[in-house]
């Protein structure tokens, strides 16, 4: 690893760096993939090291005498094969699932989260992330559950699963002094949004397996002292309903399966501080 760092002024500050990683390989004991006359494809056995190269460039300021904090990033990540479970599809006599190498994967993006101070009470975050990940070479891949029963795909310039285009939070906190009976303490009011854009929630990018995008709320109101904290809190205030995974099973029997949502929760906590 690599970084360089500039103090362009003394709020303002740009850096660089380059980072090269290595994943050590093995052996794949068991769950091998078959060939079309049911034997064991032997050239599977075997898992190569995975490497890769990251380059990153950005900034980080601090002005308004630390009212605003800004940073913001952009970053380009390449690995050579790249290890990741793989689902053989073809398979007709039982469902095989095995540690495999994809030739080459790229991600490239930006990055950034701020902080706002308005006076000593009210706080507002934001952060937001754009993220193209390709299988930049992948030639012989599974196919999705709707191309079976073809053996293999190629699945070269299609995007990564799990990993959304686009991502963003934000949220506040106002806090007022209110001492009690001599000690110290405040009230406050926390909300926090996260929102994100669709995923393939399977590695074959499947049509089936798209997860729209969604976004969430949470909030809390409560008391605190240095000694203790009290709040009622709110996960999924407006009740969204999304899919947190989906999963196709090899063998193309049809089956997706899907984990859901959890639904609006309210709660309270109590914490004390030794």
């Amino acid at each position: 690893r690599a970084n360089i760092s500039y103090q362009i002024t003394d709020e303002v500050m740009a850096y660089a760096g380059y980072a090269r990683a290595e994943k050590s390989g093995g052996i794949n004991m068991s769950g091998l993939p078959v060939n079309n006359v049911n034997q064991t494809v032997l050239a599977t056995a075997v898992v190569r090291p995975e490497k890769n190269e990251t380059w990153e460039a950005g900034f980080k300021t601090r002005l308004f005498g630390g009212a605003l904090t800004f940073n913001a990033n952009a970053y380009h990540i390449r690995v050579r094969d790249f290890q990741a479970n793989v689902v053989d599809n073809a398979a007709t006599i039982a469902l095989r699932s095995y540690l495999a190498n994809i030739p080459r994967v790229t991600v490239k993006g930006l990055e950034f989260d701020s902080l706002l101070r308005f006076g000593s009470h009210f706080v507002v975050r934001g952060a937001g992330s754009y993220a193209k990940g390709v299988y930049a070479s992948y030639p012989s891949g599974p196919c999705p559950i709707e191309l079976n029963p073809t053996a293999q795909c190629n699945l070269t310039g299609k995007g990564l699963p799990g990993l959304p285009k686009w991502s963003g939070s934000l949220g506040g906190e106002y806090v007022l002094p209110l001492p009690v009976t001599g000690v110290d303490g405040e009230a406050f009011l926390r909300a926090d949004g996260f929102a994100r854009s669709r995923v393939f929630g399977d590695a074959t990018d499947s049509a089936f397996t798209i997860i729209r995008g969604y976004t969430l709320v949470n909030a809390s109101i409560g008391y605190r002292t240095p000694t203790w904290e009290v709040a009622l809190f709110a996960r999924n205030l407006f009740d969204q309903n999304f899919l947190q995974n989906v999963t196709v099973q090899a063998g193309n029997s049809g089956l997706i399966l899907g984990t859901p949502s959890d639904p609006r929760m309210f709660g309270i906590t109590l914490r004390v501080n030794h």
